[in-house]
C-alpha cells in the first residue's frame, strides 16, 4: 500500500522484543508477534525509517525492575547495532504519563521525541514534543490532543495546511484487533487516498528522519549576503551546523530568472567554515538535482555554514 502510493513508512519497534512475541507489562496486544531484524533491514532498504519505542515498552512508575537508562539509551545503541541503522528518534510508549520521566534523557541521545497526541505539528514545533495522531479504522477516543478534524471523513486542506501530521497505528490487519488503535489494509488505502486527493497529489510524505534533517537544516542555516555581477548569483550561508543530521540536502528557488541554463555551481569557504569541511573539502558538496520551470528554478544540494554559494548562468 505504501509503495502503491510512493508515501515511505516508518516504524518504531520494541527494542527488546524483536522476533518475539509481544509481553509488554500491562499491554493489551500481548501475544502478537514483533518484527525481527531481518524484515526491519528489509524494510530500511526500501526507504523505511526505523525509530526507538524503548526497550520494554515500559510503564513508569510502577513496572517491576524499571530502568529508564535501558528503556532510552541503552536500547538505542543495542537497535543500532542489530540493524546497522542510525536511531536518532524516540517515541514514546501508553501513555504521556511517560514523557517528563524520560525527556531529559532524551534529549541528550536524540534529536526528537515523539509524544502521543498533539498533531498536526505547525510553525517551529518542539522537536522533542512531536504531536501524534493514533490512527484507527474504528472509532478512536476522544482526546484534547487528538482533533475531529484528523478523523479521514473530516480531514481538509485547509486544517492541514503547512503542518506535518504525524500519525501512527499499531497492526495492519484483515481482521484487525481493537480497532481504535489498528487499521485494516482497506482503511489504509482509504486513508491515503484522502490525503492524496485533498492535496492534489502535492503532499510531501516524508519518513520522520527526514523532516527532523529538513527542520534541523531549515532552523539552523540562513542564506545571506545575496547579490548578482554579470550572469553570476552569490549567496553566503551562515548558521551553525546541526550536528547528527544524516540528510543535508536543502531545495533552493531561485525565481525570474531570465537565462534558460545553470552553466555551474561553485562553491568558496570562509574563514568560519568549521575546521574539519576546511581540512576535508570533499565533503558536502553534492548536488542532488536541478529543475527548471519557466522562469524559476530549484535547486536541491548540500549546504554548509561559512560557505559562499556561487550560481553562474548562460
Amino acid at each position: 500500500i505504501h509503495e502503491q502510493f510512493n508515501y515511505p513508512g516508518h516504524l518504531d519497534v520494541v527494542a527488546g522484543q524483536l522476533g518475539e512475541q509481544r509481553h509488554a507489562y500491562g499491554s493489551t496486544l500481548n501475544g502478537y508477534f514483533h518484527m525481527n531484524s531481518e524484515r526491519l533491514k528489509f524494510l530500511i532498504s526500501k526507504g523505511w525509517g526505523v525509530g526507538n519505542h524503548s526497550w520494554s515498552h515500559f510503564v513508569y512508575p510502577c513496572q517491576p525492575g524499571l530502568d529508564l537508562f535501558r528503556e532510552v539509551v541503552w536500547s538505542k545503541y543495542r537497535l543500532e547495532e542489530m540493524l546497522d541503522y542510525p536511531i536518532r528518534i524516540f517515541t514514546l510508549p501508553n501513555d504521556t504519563y511517560n514523557y517528563k520521566p524520560i525527556i531529559d534523557l532524551v534529549k541528550k541521545y536524540y534529536l526528537g521525541c515523539v509524544n502521543i497526541e498533539g498533531s498536526p505539528n505547525r510553525d517551529k514545533f518542539d522537536l522533542f514534543n512531536i504531536g501524534n495522531y493514533i490512527l484507527g479504522s474504528g472509532t478512536v477516543p476522544t482526546r484534547p490532543g487528538w482533533p475531529e478534524e484528523l478523523k479521514t471523513k473530516n480531514m481538509t486542506l485547509d486544517f492541514l495546511a503547512d503542518s506535518w501530521l504525524y500519525e501512527t497505528t499499531h497492526l495492519v490487519r484483515w481482521n484487525v484487533p481493537q480497532p481504535n488503535k489498528n487499521v485494516t489494509p482497506e482503511y489504509l488505502v482509504e486513508r491515503f487516498e484522502k490525503l492524496f486527493d485533498i492535496s492534489g497529489g502535492k503532499l510531501w510524505a516524508a519518513k520522520p528522519d527526514d523532516v527532523i534533517d529538513y527542520e534541523l537544516m531549515r532552523r539552523n542555516l540562513l542564506i545571506e549576503n545575496i547579490r548578482c555581477k554579470n550572469k553570476t548569483l552569490f549567496f553566503d550561508i551562515e548558521g551553525k551546523w546541526p550536528v547528527g543530521v544524516v540528510n543535508s540536502f536543502l531545495t533552493l528557488k531561485i525565481s525570474n530568472v531570465k537565462f534558460r541554463k545553470i552553466m555551474r555551481i561553485e562553491k568558496e569557504y570562509k574563514e568560519n567554515i568549521p575546521d574539519a569541511l576546511r581540512e576535508k573539502q570533499d565533503l558536502q558538496k553534492n548536488i542532488e538535482k536541478i529543475e527548471q520551470e519557466d522562469k524559476n528554478w530549484s535547486i536541491t544540494l548540500q549546504l554548509v555554514p561559512g560557505e559562499t554559494v556561487k550560481v553562474t548562468f548562460g
